[in-house]
């Protein structure tokens, strides 16, 4: 019902505009993906370059930039959805 549509509309905004939103990668670490301002990746290597806010690049491969990838997409499906409501 209305609780439950309301409930799943608040947690959306807070994801599509969070200030921390952790990804935990394969190898054990944590990053935090409301850090990063954009995200490149190259399909054919499976690997990823983060640029950060500071603008500081980080490269990630394999396991690691595939889960950066994957949550960061989550991300913006919610944040679409959220948009379009």
């Amino acid at each position: 019902g209305d609780a439950n549509e309301n409930i799943q509309r608040n947690f959306t905004m807070i994801i599509s505009v969070p200030t921390i939103f952790s990804c935990k990668l394969p190898d054990g670490g944590w990053i935090n993906l409301a850090q990063i301002r954009q995200l490149e990746p190259d399909p054919p290597t499976g690997k990823v370059v983060v640029t950060w806010l500071n603008g500081e690049k980080q490269l990630f491969e394999d396991e690691n930039a595939n889960a950066i990838l994957q949550t960061w997409q989550e991300a913006a499906d919610r944040g679409q959805h959220y948009d379009k409501t």
